[in-house]
Formats: structure tokens, sequence, C-alpha cells
């Protein structure tokens, strides 16, 4: 094993002026300066290494002996999050994280779907929207479920999920799939509405991952329809209660670690992830996205705070990843 001098840390900054969601995957550069904190810690050399117009000549200029990648990728296609590690490993360059095909198939939500199902991990039903033609589908998940949520099929960040994305019907669900079909040029989802408590469980390591805990997330304010969208998010201080694990039955969370893992085995994931449950009106506990570039912004993210509920500190997450890959990559840290 060779010793690790420095690691480029990798990512998308986010344009704070915009409105809109483009950018809403992006860092902000308070988060890029407390990960590169963290990190010289470990008594690493840290360089800071920008996903833009200009990555690809700087990072063939600039070579890294290793990368920390947080980069989510340019643009809207489902491949995006692939980018930067396909470029590293046509360099050769080790880096954190998942790899390309990993990264393409957890960022499409309905391939993750087909993916754990066929794994036998939990999922909720869903369906696919590319066309006005394709409504009769919607009507055949009606014939079984009273709600569904529609979502776009490959975003991140709550992109697209809105507090009124459930639908009662299969004419309000066509509606809100035509409207997410123009606005994010991309097939939709139409999946099964799972009612209960929404889970989120960290994982990082290789192999046989650990379970770094886990936290519920619920509205302040109660409601038939509660979804974690992008404007409870965005205002996540006054309308979301985090609660730690504690608040989890015993014999839920017993299933959300075993399917976590299952889902990461299933996935080909490495080093770190999050994952996202809902519970369906029996309490089972099924994935609705999984996330391996999860946020790591010491404020706001959520494996962070579900960390921080937990008792772990921000310095010993971002250890906990930084050594992951170090060793999955053959490095150890200087002495």
């Amino acid at each position: 094993m060779g010793i690790l001098k420095s690691i480029s840390v990798i990512y998308n900054l986010k344009d704070k002026t915009r409105t809109d969601d483009l950018h809403e995957e992006y860092d902000e550069i308070e988060t890029i300066l407390a990960l590169k904190k963290e990190i010289e810690t470990l008594g690493l050399t840290v360089n800071l290494l920008q996903h833009d117009d200009e990555f690809l000549p700087n990072v063939v200029r600039d070579t890294p002996e290793m990368a920390f990648n947080i980069a989510e990728g340019i643009g809207k296609t489902r491949g995006r999050e692939s980018q930067v590690p396909c470029i590293l490993e046509s360099l050769g360059v080790p880096y954190s994280g998942s790899d390309p095909i990993s990264l393409g198939i957890t960022l499409d939500k309905y391939l993750t779907n087909v993916v754990l199902k066929s794994a036998g991990v939990p999922v909720p039903e869903a369906v696919t929207v590319e066309t006005p033609e394709d409504a009769e589908r919607i009507k055949d998940i009606f014939k079984r479920r009273s709600r569904c949520i529609v979502k776009p099929r490959w975003e991140g960040s709550s992109k697209g999920i809105f507090d009124n994305s459930v639908a009662s019907s299969p004419a309000s669900a066509s509606e809100k799939a035509m409207e997410l079909l123009i606005k994010y040029e991309q097939p939709v989802l139409v999946e099964e509405f799972l009612p209960k408590d929404e889970i989120t469980c960290g994982l990082t390591g290789n192999g046989e991952p650990e379970v770094l805990g886990m936290m519920r997330i619920s509205p302040r304010e109660k409601g038939d329809n509660f979804i974690y969208s992008i404007e409870q998010k965005r205002d996540w201080k006054k309308k979301i209660m985090y609660e730690d694990e504690k608040s989890i039955p015993e014999n839920v969370r017993e299933n959300v670690a075993r399917n976590a893992r299952a889902a990461f085995r299933a996935l080909g994931l490495r080093d770190v992830a999050r994952i996202d449950f809902r519970l369906d009106s029996d309490l089972t506990p099924k994935i609705i996205d999984v996330n391996p570039l999860p946020g790591l912004s010491p404020a706001y993210s959520d494996l962070v705070i579900m960390c921080r509920l937990g008792g772990v500190e921000y310095s010993t997450l971002v250890g906990k990843i930084v050594k992951a890959a170090l060793t999955r990559c053959g490095f150890t840290l200087p002495r």
C-alpha cells in the first residue's frame, strides 16, 4: 500500500443567484471549504478542482494523486453523475465513491427500482411516462393504488418534487406528468404513494457496509400527503422535524438496516451512500431513492444531520468516508 500525500476535492459550485432548481444538487463554497479543512486534519494536502468548462484541461495538466469526488455533473442527462468518474478512470486517477455504472443506475429512479426489485429489496410499484400516449400505464397503476406521486425520472435533491406532487386520480397524475415532461425534458415516474414515515439511512465502507445511523423525517404540520419536497427542504428549519433512530420502532430499524445493506451491495456502491425509505400502510419500509453522492454540507445535509443526531461528529463522518476510499484504493494516510 502506498502513502497518499495529496487529494483533490472535485465539485460543482452552486450559483446562489439562481431562482430555479437547476443547481439544487450543487455545493456551496462553504461546504467545499469545510471538507477541505476536515481532510487536511488527516495529514493530506487538499487541492480544490471545480468541475466546470475548464475541468478537462485542468485535470489533464495537473493530474491528481487521488480525488475526493462530490461532483454531480453538468447538464440534464441521466449520465451526468458519471462524467467526472469516467474522466478520472480514463486518466488512471483513483477516486472516492461509486463508479460510473452505479452512479448512472442510481440517478435513474426507475432503473434503481428495477434492480432492487430483482434483488428482492422492497420498492414501491412504479411506471414510467414518456409521451401522452403512456396515459394507459397511469390508469393501470391506479387500479391497484389510490394515490401516486409524480416525479422526474432522473433528478436528485427533490428537483421536480413539490408539495402538490401526489395525485389521487389518473387524470390528475396525467396532468402533473405532462407538466414535468415539458419542464424537465425527461421521462416521468408515477410511483405508488407510501403514506407513512420517511426514513433515511446512511452507510459507509465496502464489502459489508457500516450503518452510520438513520433518521425519521416528518412535517411539523401534520397532513395526509406529506412529501419531503423541494419546498420543504428549502425551508427545513420551519417545516421539518428530524428525529434520531430511537424514534423508529426497533423492527422497522432492523428492516431498514438490512435492506439498506442489501441495496448497497446490489447496486455495487462504494465508500458512502444515503438510502431513503418510506413506510407503507403496513409499516413495511420500501426504498424510494438511493444517493451515492450524498450532500456533505455541515449545516443542512441529511446525512450530516442524521449523524449528528446519532452522536457522530462531522469530522468523524468525513474521516470514515476518506479512510474507506483510501483502503479500497490501496493507500494509507501519512503518519
